[in-house]
């Protein structure tokens, strides 16, 4: 049987989990967050054969970020107030799982936010060169991209290790801990975070192309042409000659959605990742703090991204421009 839990000590090193007003008002947020993520996954799921499989990924990101926003801290702040040993030790028996799973789903946002990125970016340009870059445009082949993501986030997942401090329960970030074996300790501090940055900066390298290429729309070669899309909309399913600021809005639509991307991306290095910030120099209260910002921020960049979608395209979001005769 476990020794119960020294709350007095808990309470001590991590009094930010008492419950109070932030928590309960971020703890609405994510939940109605979840909510519309749902309502994307299910919104999108309807148009899985029209090239949504991307943004379908991005929605279940938001979906578990808000969702974890919940468990590390509306659960933990419960579990504090009513000092309920039974459920603290679940809590601590998960919080190295349940981090990883973080860093999972955080790694396959980064790599989606790129996909969709260079979607956008080549929306921008002819036919010519959608069909030449149809592994970025063609509906089966991104979801073979999809899959990649996966399988590298798991890469992600598995280089990474942590260790719990002498007080468990308030470990929001468990410490890092480095692989014994040297090969492995230069996957963990090398080779991950050197694809992570390059992916990161590519991103906003497309970004900044796709916001020049827009810039020139009329000039010479219009980038956005009129082509038969898809569209979320049913009643211009199939449609000819669309609107071609329609295709615009949503591009400019998803640019939006990716500063949110990059703000939080720039407050992760800063902040938050052991190779680049002071994290773990900081006392335990004062990091939990750090990360509740950080989770904060996410939740509230997660949970807007439905409002940002409709306030752009209401219900006519372009999930694919392929190439004149795609696939013939």
């Amino acid at each position: 049987m476990k020794k119960p839990l020294d709350w007095e000590l808990i309470e001590r090193t991590c009094p930010e989990f008492q419950l109070n007003w932030w928590i309960y008002g971020f703890g609405i947020v994510a939940f109605i967050g979840e909510i519309f993520a749902y309502i994307q996954i299910r919104q999108f799921q309807k148009k899985k054969e029209e090239g949504s499989s991307l943004l379908v990924m991005l929605a279940l990101c938001d979906l578990l970020i808000c969702f974890f926003y919940i468990m590390t801290y509306i659960a933990t702040s419960a579990i504090f107030y009513f000092r309920s040993n039974f459920f603290a030790d679940f809590l601590i028996d998960t919080k190295t799982s349940g981090y990883s799973l973080k860093i999972l789903y955080d790694t396959i946002m980064t790599v989606i936010v790129f996909l969709l990125i260079v979607e956008r970016f080549l929306w921008t340009c002819s036919s010519r060169t959608r069909l030449t870059w149809r592994i970025f445009t063609d509906n089966k082949l991104k979801k073979r991209l999809t899959l990649v993501a996966i399988l590298y986030a798991f890469l992600s997942f598995f280089t990474r290790m942590f260790v719990l401090s002498d007080v468990p329960f308030c470990d929001i970030a468990p410490r890092p801990l480095l692989f014994d074996v040297e090969v492995l300790k230069i996957l963990q501090l090398y080779v991950v975070p050197g694809i992570d940055a390059f992916i990161c900066v590519a991103t906003l390298i497309f970004a900044l192309l796709t916001i020049l290429r827009l810039s020139k729309v009329g000039q010479g070669e219009e980038p956005v042409v009129q082509e038969e899309v898809k569209l979320e909309d049913g009643d211009a399913k199939g449609a000819n000659g669309l609107n071609t600021n329609l295709i615009k809005r949503w591009i400019m639509c998803m640019l939006v959605a990716y500063a949110t991307f990059l703000i939080r991306t720039m407050c992760n290095y800063i902040f938050i990742n052991p190779l680049t910030s002071d994290l773990y120099q900081k006392t335990p209260s004062n990091r939990n703090l750090t990360v509740w910002w950080y989770d904060m921020m996410s939740v509230l960049f997660s949970g807007s991204r439905y409002i940002v979608y409709y306030a752009f395209c209401r219900n006519k979001i372009v999930t694919e421009f392929p190439p004149t005769a795609l696939g013939k």
